[in-house]
């Protein structure tokens, strides 16, 4: 019979091992799967607006509806988000990484057959929630395999999303005009999910499930043992403190509320407001490409700077004061230069984005802690951000324009700028 002590042994959870030789996979070939997944985040969002006038004409959607739906994947990254620290200790970051994409492919199929307000609102629901658990993940990966290079990195994966993005964008209208059908043209999304799955594959393959280890010894306190990315042992981190009590974790929630409504302000109702001002469909929808692409630029080179700053609030400044610039010429003059204007918009709120999810990996001092500020921050601004979606198409519905809508938003970079002044670098030393 086994004894006391056997008995009493518990198991504890290895994170981060690889596979049989006990290396990491290649980095190039995780860089290159990391971008192709990343492809991903936020295609399915920004493939609706553009199309949104003839959704509504089609399903008779109300401006409060229109606002439902484009809040759902923002409710969805926020709610869902927790899911991915548990999925990452049970299952490991890199198989929780292919199971949120298999979840986005579902919920994209499932808007193939939206003739219905029903299969369009549940499949943009599953799609968010796959969606959610991806963002909430891609920190931990970053923490895992490149803790040393985590700007550059989430620069690399920041501007995949932007191409996600603008592509997803700019295709939609002529997409849904080459098919004659918005739904297919809502299915496309689908293509970069299953090249993002291949591309992980070879990831997954190279990297061990997450595995339980006996503990020797009675003990029922002891922290989990850790394996370091190399496959080999690493140092045990200081203990972690609860994002719940962390100041940082606080202000880091709060400015992703400012900077997620003002993000997904200019993407569900830019192409609305121009096109009541008689711009065409297409035309409109170029308009988030341009919000896009120049997103890519400032996602690439923002947090490769954040490397070389101590101090992120100087790059916070800058960035989030182009968007206050950006959103007031939105707001109280949207014809004055509207491309150069959405351009702005792209470069600032495209980089502050990234320079946050950079924040997330600096502030935590291991994956799993990554991980679980990633979730708590994702799981208190994205709600609210939604929330605040469905009002702006309610302050339509009762104002009959946007001007109070790009109004608000203005008001909002405002109360971001100065929030993004409480991260102080000292916050990346004391966990």
């Amino acid at each position: 019979m086994p004894s006391v002590r056997a008995r009493s042994r518990r198991v504890v959870v290895v994170e981060g091992a690889s596979s049989g030789t006990d290396r990491a996979p290649g980095a190039v070939l995780t860089l290159v799967a990391l971008f192709l997944v990343a492809i991903n985040l936020r295609g399915a969002i920004t493939d609706v607006p553009p199309l949104l006038t003839s959704i509504r004409n089609d399903l008779g959607l109300s401006g409060a509806a229109a606002g439902v739906l484009t809040a759902i994947p923002v409710v969805s990254m926020g709610v869902f988000a927790p899911l991915a620290h548990r999925g990452a200790a049970r299952y490991g970051y890199e198989r929780t990484v292919a199971a949120s994409v298999v979840v986005l492919l579902v919920g994209v199929l499932i808007r193939l057959g939206a003739a219905s307000v029903v299969l369009l609102f549940l499949g943009t629901l599953v799609a968010g929630a796959g969606i959610a658990v991806l963002g909430a993940a891609l920190p931990g990966v970053v923490k895992t395999h490149f803790a040393e290079r985590a700007g550059a990195v989430t620069g690399l994966y920041s501007a995949a999303i932007g191409v996600g993005a603008a592509g997803a964008s700019a295709l939609a209208v002529p997409l849904s005009e080459a098919f004659g059908s918005w739904q297919l043209s809502l299915g496309v999304v689908a293509i970069p999910a299953v090249l993002g799955l291949l591309a992980w594959y070879p990831v997954i393959r190279r990297t061990a499930p997450v595995r339980k280890v006996p503990a020797a010894g009675p003990r029922v306190d002891a922290k989990p043992v850790a394996v370091a990315p190399s496959g080999g042992p690493a140092t045990r981190p200081a203990a972690d403190a609860s994002p719940w009590r962390r100041p940082v974790a606080w202000i880091l929630a709060v400015f992703l509320v400012m900077q997620t409504t003002a993000y997904y302000g200019v993407v569900g109702w830019v192409p609305a407001a121009y096109e009541e001002q008689g711009w065409s469909a297409e035309r409109a929808g170029l308009l988030l490409s341009v919000f896009g692409l120049t997103g890519i630029v400032s996602g690439l080179v923002i947090p490769l700077l954040a490397d070389r700053f101590t101090d992120p609030r100087p790059l916070f400044a800058v960035t989030v004061a182009g968007a206050v610039a950006g959103m007031g010429l939105l707001a109280f003059a949207p014809d004055l230069a509207p491309w150069p204007t959405i351009a702005l918009l792209g470069l600032t709120l495209g980089g502050a984005f990234p320079l946050m999810l950079v924040m997330l990996v600096r502030f935590a001092p291991s994956p799993a802690a990554a991980g679980r500020l990633s979730a708590m921050t994702f799981l208190i601004g994205y709600p609210i951000a939604a929330v605040l979606q469905i009002v702006f198409g309610t302050i339509h519905d009762a104002t009959g324009e946007y001007t109070a809508v790009f109004g608000v938003l203005f008001a909002m970079t405002l109360v971001e700028l100065v929030v993004c002044l409480g991260l102080n670098p000292k916050h990346a030393r004391h966990p």
